[in-house]
């Protein structure tokens, strides 16, 4: 309770205000109390003396005896109006002549007491003590009755302080019950006092407090324009600013988070003890971790083994490096930043900011661009190769012979044209890359399409017996389409068949339309693709069998061509095939139900 500033407040106000009242009830006391003890004696003092001058010339006579009945009236007439409890007349031995009390044994008795003796001698005397009987504090003065040089008797006079000290006690009473009033109305003002102090510093508080918990809207309203009132003003300033602030800061680290979450490159943040402090979900992508998963440092063993990062914090220079994952074989660029989190040291780095990028894609390409330039070369090579070896032998005299010059100029012929073939298959593949191919889309029956193509190529194949059998629908399947491209990508899938089917073989061409759809397939009984080179099928220049191709006289461009085509008419291609059991091809076009004027680019 004492550690509250009120009560703090309320209790040194509530001392202060007691020890001012019990200085001042101790002084005030004090000095009634003398006031009145002093007015008492000197009161009983003037009596004394009173009695004395009556008593000079009863105590003067020769005979005492004869006088004393006067002293007794005297001294008993007097004590009806004295305020002395008791009065004594003594001679001047201390023996009893006369008193208030009429005890038969008292008078005539000697008195022994100090001031009774200072008395004897001349001296007035007083004393203040207990009565042993009755406990009262009494008074006691003794006056010499003198005449001259001569002390005739004694004066005793005791008077009872008791009536005094009763006042004295009220009066305490009094000062107490006041002081018990006051302290209370003093407790009262010192708690609304220390409220109109400590309420406004309780409200800061428990404003900070609501502050702290993360509700930055709080402010304190101004009752007074002083310190405390300038304390709330300085608060709810403080206030707003560190709400602008966290709400600035707030806005900057959701924008991080954001650029963080959604960056297409890992992004891991390590502390100086290795631990990691942050992990962004494309790195946990590129490391093959689940989203949800915690983070381990275990994870970044091939990543920092190579690394000193030791060395890094205390250089703090920027590292690269590459290195693959197993066994995705995926490719990433590593770079190792130092960051300092705060600035005790110019050159004082607290973590290491880790960077991955991945380069697999760009590895590939690579590698197939290499592999592309090769194979074209390849396919060049060859029949260049081969009209070069013929044309030397014509050269040679070989000319001369018709037949054998027949022979080989066919043969050039025919390498030739293959050539062609490459050549334009190439260029209608980097047309489709750039898209510098003119599209001529128009509304076509499908089915009409298939028939077309299967006429053709029976015509071509006639030597060569093939069981085709083809299955369209009842209604006429109507496309929009560039029928010259559809045609080719079908001449494309078809001739494969063809080609790769044993003669009495059986092909299948089949056409349905499945919702918005149309979904045709071409399946043959052939030689069929090992599960190994079916997904692969679709590059440019694969081969299952190159010498088997090459004998078929193919280029290795014809699926990739018809996926491009497919593709470009916002279909789809696929093949399944089992080896020595056969190969399916289907390709999917959209039938959209309202088709827009004929879309086109111009050819470059």
């Amino acid at each position: 309770m004492l550690k509250s500033i009120q009560w703090k407040l309320v209790l040194i106000y509530s001392l202060l205000i007691l020890f001012a009242m019990q200085f001042f009830a101790v002084f005030l006391t004090q000095s009634l109390e003398d006031y009145y003890v002093t007015s008492f004696a000197q009161n009983l003092e003037s009596q004394g003396l009173l009695l004395v001058n009556f008593l000079e010339r009863y105590l003067a006579a020769d005979e005492i005896g004869s006088t004393t009945g006067d002293i007794d009236s005297l001294v008993l007439e007097y004590s009806r109006y004295a305020g002395a409890a008791e009065i004594m007349v003594l001679d001047n031995f201390g023996r009893v002549i006369s008193a208030t009390r009429q005890s038969a044994e008292l008078r005539g008795q000697r008195i022994i007491q100090e001031e009774i003796t200072h008395a004897l001698t001349g001296t007035r005397s007083e004393a203040t003590r207990l009565d042993p009987e009755t406990k009262e504090r009494m008074k006691y003065l003794a006056l010499p009755v003198r005449v001259g040089n001569r002390n005739l008797g004694v004066v005793y006079l005791i008077g009872s302080l008791e009536p005094l000290y009763a006042t004295l006690r009220e009066i305490q009473l009094i000062f107490l019950t006041g002081a018990l009033l006051v302290m209370g109305v003093t407790v009262l003002l010192g708690f609304v006092l220390a409220q109109t102090i400590t309420g406004p510093i309780q409200e800061v508080t428990s404003k900070a407090e609501q502050i702290a918990h993360g509700d930055y809207r709080q402010r304190i309203t101004i009752h007074a324009d002083d310190e405390i009132g300038r304390l709330g003003e300085m608060f709810n300033y403080l206030s707003r600013q560190l709400e602008a602030t966290l709400q600035e800061i707030s806005s900057e680290k959701g924008k991080i988070e954001a650029i963080l979450n959604h960056m297409t490159d890992g992004i891991i943040a390590l502390g100086s003890d290795g631990k990691i402090l942050h992990l962004n979900p494309s790195a946990k992508r590129l490391l093959g971790l689940q989203a949800a998963a915690e983070p381990a440092v275990e994870i970044l063993a091939p990543l920092i083994m190579p690394v000193n990062l030791a060395e890094l914090l205390t250089t703090g220079q920027q590292t690269s490096q590459e290195i693959t994952l197993a066994p995705e074989q995926r490719h990433l660029h590593v770079n190792y930043v130092p960051f300092q989190m705060q600035e005790p040291e110019p050159d004082y780095y607290t973590g290491i900011l880790i960077v991955l990028h991945d380069v697999t894609q760009e590895r590939e390409l690579m590698r197939r661009q290499r592999e592309f330039v090769a194979n074209v070369s390849h396919e060049l090579r060859t029949p260049l190769t081969t009209i070069k070896s013929y044309t030397e032998a014509l050269v040679d005299g070989a000319r001369l012979e018709p037949e054998l010059c027949l022979s080989f100029l066919t043969t050039i012929e025919k390498e030739t044209e293959r050539m062609v073939r490459l050549v334009k298959d190439l260029l209608v593949l980097s047309q489709l890359d750039f898209q510098q191919v003119g599209w001529h889309k128009d509304q076509y029956a499908l089915d009409e399409l298939i028939t077309e193509v299967v006429a053709e190529l029976k015509l071509k194949y006639k030597e060569t017996a093939r069981q085709i059998t083809v299955s369209l629908p009842v209604e006429p399947v109507i496309a929009y389409i560039d029928r010259d491209k559809i045609k080719q990508v079908l001449l494309n899938i078809i001739h494969n068949a063809y080609k790769y089917t044993a003669e009495g073989g059986q092909i299948t061409i089949s056409l349905e339309q499945q919702r918005e759809q149309a979904v045709m397939q071409v399946s043959d009984d052939g030689i069929g693709i090992p599960a190994a080179d079916v997904e692969r099928v679709f590059e440019r220049f694969y081969r299952v069998d190159k010498n088997r191709s090459r004998a078929y006289g193919g280029t290795g461009l014809g699926l990739p061509i018809a996926r491009e085509l497919v593709a470009a008419h916002g279909g789809t291609i696929s093949l399944s095939s089992e080896l020595q059991q056969g190969t399916t091809v289907t390709v999917t076009l959209p039938l959209p139900q309202v088709r827009e004027e004929d879309e086109g680019c111009v050819s470059a």
